[in-house]
């Protein structure tokens, strides 16, 4: 071993030191980069020379320079991040939610509720007075405005989520070719270098994509081989070229190829959006299931994933609940006002349309109808009942007919039709059937006079709610809470109004039953099958505060979440994060090595300028 090979060890070390001191200062340039991490270099020894007495040192080599990184840690940062984007975007939207149906005595539809059963009150107390019919008639236009509001605003935020979540799966494509991108150019530096090449930026870059992608919905992550490097802390780092990304079985980017997500518009703007997964023959798959987790699972839960296309509702959908819970409000509240308004002796009766079942289906079969009796009553001209029959509803009553067509006596039209003796006095000519006459016209049914003399008549139910729900003498009108309205001739004219039973003057029977509907239970039945039963206002304010208790939830399991992700990412950053003092430490050891290792050279130019002396 001669001078030469002492200047060759001090070279090497001159090299190591120069590697290590760039790389220092790599790091500390990139301490406030997001995403970045701290890389470190690790010296071997130079393989020695065998020699007598004994392997003589060739020096030292950089064997490689890798980043700090456990991916371990990652993967639990990567997940930490997913529930913190989750519940984000689920107390945002719950929040907004809340605004729309504030659980406020002097706010929103609980207010209106309130003014609509004072108002009656105020009627039941001067039933003549046309000013208080005026003040009635705004407060029930208020209560179907904000009902009408509030189901429009919980459909507008559906659509904008819709259009969010379109939005979404395009970032997810960008994000998805953008890996794919990195791995070619991943790829290109360990490939074609050194067996000991990292690539260690562009997979730092190639990591930030994957943890901004977790952050939009679930994802599994397949990599190369973790390798393990024992120093004072574990280094589990992924090596090699492998990389999978996966959803729900379906992998958009394996390796340099990438397969797009695709959401397919909606034929129209209550459909909702579905992801489909494009293979390399373009063939679809649907994947909307298998997306959970992140801002995307978020969104998916609260606007549904599909559109069911028996009931036209979004399934497994927060948003949806809320709408069923508004229009089961509106339709039972329409049908409870109804049932109680068609006591007002009318000229003749006419119901809706009820061709939905027919003149032979069975009544029952109109949803809110129950099994029971309801009163049909006669007044005469002085306000006097002359007639009243019970008209019974049970499985077997029809509108008129039987399923093949002959007259069904269990029928509706039939029991008002019938000759009886209503009154009990032997009189052939003052029963409901000699008065009145029923038919099924265009499919309604009517009940119009059949003596021409001057009577009136009107419904009383009995609990079978037929006149609410058949639209007898209705009040309001509509089939939702996106189109509860009062009735065309209420609008038109407050006059109109009625709070009379029978029809005479300073009557206020029907006002005072209106007033008392406020107090009744009524049953409350979703479209989804579950019942309840409550009052109004109570329904109305449960369903509010359901609202308001998702929102609150949200709002604990963000925190919650956000506290775990904090707890995660600080981990990660110990890990991975650039630590300035250290930074600094090692950027002093390494040009102390670096002076040695050039006075080392210095000393052997030195003796080489004397041994060329000695040769003169």
């Amino acid at each position: 071993m001669g001078i030469f090979d002492s200047l060759h060890i001090g070279y090497s070390g001159l090299s190591a030191s120069q590697s290590a001191i760039n790389t220092t200062s790599h790091n500390i340039s990139n301490a406030n980069t997001e995403g970045y991490s701290k890389q470190v270099v690790t010296q071997k020894v130079n393989y020695p020379i065998s020699n007598i007495p004994g392997d003589a040192g060739s020096g030292t080599h950089v064997s490689s320079i890798t980043r700090a990184h456990d991916e371990f840690v990652y993967g639990r940062l990567k997940s930490s991040s997913a529930n913190v984007a989750y519940s984000e975007k689920m107390e945002a939207t719950l929040q907004e939610i809340t605004t729309y149906a504030p659980d406020l005595d002097n706010l929103g539809i609980a207010k209106d509720i309130k003014d609509f059963f004072s108002s009656w009150s105020d009627v039941a107390q001067n039933p003549s007075d046309d000013s208080q019919k005026v003040v009635l008639l705004r407060s029930m236009e208020s209560l179907t405005q904000n009902v009408n509001e509030t189901s429009s605003k919980l459909h507008d935020l559906q659509d904008r989520l819709n259009e969010e979540f379109k939005d979404g799966i395009n970032e997810v494509n960008r994000l998805a070719s953008g890996i794919v991108e990195l791995n070619k150019n991943i790829n290109k530096v360990e490939n074609t270098n050194s067996s000991n090449a990292n690539a260690n930026d562009l997979r730092d870059q190639r990591d930030a994509l994957e943890l901004k992608l977790s952050k939009m919905l679930n994802i599994e992550v397949s990599k190369g081989s973790i390798v393990t490097e024992y120093g004072a802390t574990a280094n589990r780092t992924d090596m090699g070229t492998d990389y999978n990304i996966n959803i729900g079985g379906f992998n958009i980017v394996d390796g340099a190829t990438f397969h797009p997500l695709r959401a397919e518009d909606g034929v129209n703007s209550s459909t909702l959006n579905s992801v489909y997964y494009m293979d390399h023959s373009q063939k679809k798959v649907d994947i909307t299931g298998a997306i959970r987790g992140g801002e995307l699972g978020a969104i998916l839960d609260l606007r549904g994933d599909k559109i069911d296309s028996n009931t036209g509702r979004a399934t497994n959908s927060k948003i949806q609940n809320y709408i069923d819970d508004l229009d089961t409000f509106a339709n039972t509240f329409k049908q409870a006002v109804n049932s109680v308004y068609a006591s007002n002796a009318q000229d003749s009766i006419a119901t809706d349309d009820l061709g939905a079942i027919g003149e032979s289906g069975s009544v029952v079969n109109l949803e809110g109808i129950k099994e029971g009796s309801f009163d049909i009553k006669v007044y005469d001209n002085l306000g006097n009942e002359v007639a009243s029959r019970a008209i019974t509803i049970d499985a077997r009553t029809s509108l008129h007919t039987n399923a093949d067509g002959s007259i069904n006596p269990n029928s509706i039209v039939e029991q008002i039709n019938a000759n009886r003796d209503d009154n009990l006095d032997n009189d052939g000519t003052n029963d409901l059937d000699d008065l009145f006459s029923a038919d099924i016209v265009d499919g309604k049914l009517r009940i119009s006079s059949s003596s021409g003399g001057n009577y009136t008549i009107a419904i009383e139910d009995n609990g079978t709610n037929f006149a609410g729900v058949t639209g007898v003498n209705k009040l309001f009108e509509g089939d939702s809470a996106g189109n509860l309205k009062l009735a065309s001739n209420i609008r038109n004219n407050p006059s109109n109004i009625a709070g009379n039973k029978a029809p005479i003057d300073g009557n206020s029977d029907l006002a005072s039953q209106m007033v008392s509907l406020q107090y009744e239970t009524l049953s409350f039945k979703r479209p989804n099958g579950s019942t309840t039963e409550q009052g109004i206002e109570s329904f109305y304010r449960f369903s509010s505060s359901r609202v308001a208790a998702d929102a609150h939830q949200a709002t604990i399991n963000k925190e919650s979440a956000e506290l775990l992700n904090k707890t995660v990412s600080d981990q990660f950053k110990s890990v991975s994060g650039v630590d300035m003092d250290e930074e600094l430490v090692n950027l002093m050891m390494y040009q102390t090595a670096y002076q040695a290792n050039a006075k080392l050279i210095t000393t052997i130019d030195q003796l080489m300028n004397t041994l060329l002396g000695m040769k003169q």
